[in-house]
């Protein structure tokens, strides 16, 4: 059932490709580097929702056709692409909390600090996870604008 899986990344990778990929060339065009992140961003995002949909089709798949044919195997690698699945939107959900959470506390912190710089990338973030929330309507997956420093201190312990 791989053919699934292909199918659900390219069909993100299509989407993506056109809604994100017109608006990264529109913020590309107007000098705009937000919006150009934001083209890029809902490409990444359409890309993981795909690769999820197809896990989760795959998975769905793979259990009909086991229990169907009376094919163990077949069930069994079913519930192991349905876990992968629920895994990745585990993981994106957690990923994308801990984003919002550092973010706001970033603005937080930059009003307290009245750093200005801060709180606009705060903003910028959260303003970034809202949209591509919107137009994509499942996983998001972004960089934020400026690393943290506990970002650094996580990367390079990886």
């Amino acid at each position: 059932m791989d053919g699934i899986k292909k199918a659900g990344i390219i069909g993100g990778a299509v989407i993506g490709g056109i809604i994100g990929g017109a608006v990264s060339i529109a913020g590309h065009l107007a000098k705009n580097k937000f919006v150009d992140d934001l083209g890029k961003s809902i490409v990444d995002s359409t890309i993981l929702t795909g690769s999820i949909a197809g896990e989760l089709a795959s998975g769905a798949a793979e259990v009909v056709v086991g229990g169907v044919q009376k094919e163990p195997e077949h069930i069994q690698r079913g519930k192991k692409d349905l876990k992968a699945g629920g895994g990745k939107i585990l993981k994106n959900y957690v990923d994308n909390a801990k984003l919002v959470i550092n973010n706001s506390g970033d603005i937080v912190s930059g009003v307290k600090n009245r750093d200005v710089k801060k709180i606009l990338n705060g903003t910028k973030t959260l303003g970034k996870i809202v949209a591509i929330g919107v137009i994509t309507v499942g996983a998001i997956k972004i960089e934020p604008d400026s690393p943290r420093p506990d970002q650094e201190q996580e990367k390079q312990q990886e």
